[in-house]
C-alpha cells in the first residue's frame, strides 16, 4: 500500500509540473516579440542591402524624403520593406522586395542612395 501510494504521489507532481510548464510556454508563446514575416508577392524576391553613408547624412531623412524614396522604388517595382542603421547611422541594412537584384541596385541608383552589397535572402529563420 505504501508503494502504490508513493507512486501516485509522484504520479500526481509530475503531472502537476506538465501542466504548469505547459502553462509557462503557452505564456512565452504569447508574449513572443518576434514578429512574423510574410513572404514577398509572387515574383517578387527579398534582399538585403547594405550602404554606407558619410557622418550625418541620414539626419534629414524624413517623412517626405522616405515617401520620395517609395514613389521612386515603386516605378523600378521595388518595395522598401524597413531597414536597421548603425548607431551614428553610417551603416544600414536594408530588407527589399523586388523583382530581381538589378532592379533594386537601379531603384537605389535612381534615388541617389549608395550600394555596398546586395544578398537575396529568400529564407526567413524566426528565434522560436
Amino acid at each position: 500500500m505504501f508503494f502504490r501510494s508513493t507512486a501516485l504521489l509522484t504520479l500526481a507532481a509530475l503531472a502537476g509540473l506538465a501542466m504548469t510548464a505547459n502553462a509557462a510556454t503557452k505564456a512565452a508563446v504569447k508574449a513572443d516579440p518576434a514578429p512574423a514575416v510574410s513572404a514577398p508577392r509572387t515574383g517578387m524576391h527579398r534582399y538585403m542591402v547594405v550602404r554606407t553613408f558619410p557622418a550625418g547624412a541620414l539626419d534629414g531623412l524624413d517623412a517626405a524624403g522616405k515617401k520620395q524614396v517609395n514613389t521612386t522604388n515603386t516605378g523600378k517595382d521595388v518595395r522598401w520593406i524597413h531597414s536597421y542603421a548603425n548607431a551614428d547611422k553610417t551603416k544600414t541594412f536594408c530588407i527589399y522586395e523586388g523583382p530581381t537584384e538589378q532592379a533594386v541596385r537601379d531603384a537605389a541608383s535612381a534615388n541617389k542612395i549608395p550600394v555596398d552589397y546586395v544578398v537575396e535572402v529568400p529564407v526567413v529563420l524566426l528565434p522560436r
